[in-house]
């Protein structure tokens, strides 16, 4: 086959491409273009995002952090930050509170996490906090429909699936953000995530990117009625 493959190189001139070597190249070319777009058309939304995430909470505008990205390779997730400038030295300073932290999936209840701003509470009901990681797509780093980025103690959640799970590049939106609303235990989310990237599709990936708006929608009228009623959700 190898000696095929040189033959037929020096007959056209040309190297033969791998074919997953164009899909690769449709799939970046894809989400260069519409992350231009969106950074384009949400504009006024990074801007207001900006106001927010500094209106009484003076301290960097953008909070990193690391998460896991194709292969394992560690990133810098990229958001606009939501909270108290010393949150992860707070967080474990509190050990009732990290207990729960981690008892919780490394969540904490939007309405009861004491780090979270007033104003960062709207910014992750609205999802506005998540809008810088659309430069983590232009870096390469993500993709725009993909499963969510993992912190690396999130790994052994997805057991014999985390090889699999970390064989495509974390997406900024997802298969089980647009159906459970991003709320559900590790058992449901790992069977979510396993079956986008075995079913992946430009079909797929559409109507995903269709059905984000309107859960993000969802999701805010949701939390909004939880905090009247004083019952908490995860955000």
């Amino acid at each position: 086959m190898e000696e095929f493959e040189g033959g037929l190189a020096r007959v056209t001139g040309s190297r033969v491409r791998p074919e997953w070597d164009t899909a690769a190249f449709r799939e970046r070319l894809w989400d260069v273009v519409l992350a231009s777009v969106a950074l384009v058309a949400l504009s006024p939304l990074f801007l207001l995002a900006a106001i927010l995430t500094r209106y009484k909470s003076p301290g960097p505008l953008i909070f990193r952090q690391k998460r896991l990205g194709k292969h394992g390779v560690p990133f810098d997730i990229l958001k606009f930050r939501s909270m108290r400038i010393d949150a992860e030295r707070y967080l474990r300073e509190h050990g009732d509170l990290y207990r729960r932290y981690v008892a919780n999936n490394f969540k904490l209840d939007l309405w009861e996490d004491p780090r979270i701003s007033a104003c960062g509470r709207f910014m992750r009901r609205s999802k506005l906090d998540e809008l810088p990681q659309i430069w983590n797509v232009l870096r390469g780093e993500m993709t725009l429909v993909g499963p969510r980025p993992i912190i690396p103690p999130e790994i052994v959640s997805y057991g014999i699936y985390a090889k699999r799970l970390l064989s495509v590049r974390p997406g900024v939106t997802g298969y089980w953000q647009v159906t459970m609303g991003g709320e559900m235990g590790y058992p449901r989310r790992v069977v979510l995530d396993m079956f986008y990237v075995e079913h992946k599709t430009r079909t797929l990936d559409v109507l995903i990117l269709l059905k984000t708006f309107p859960a993000i929608c969802f999701h805010f009228w949701k939390n909004r009625k939880s905090a009247k009623a004083g019952t908490p959700k995860n955000s």
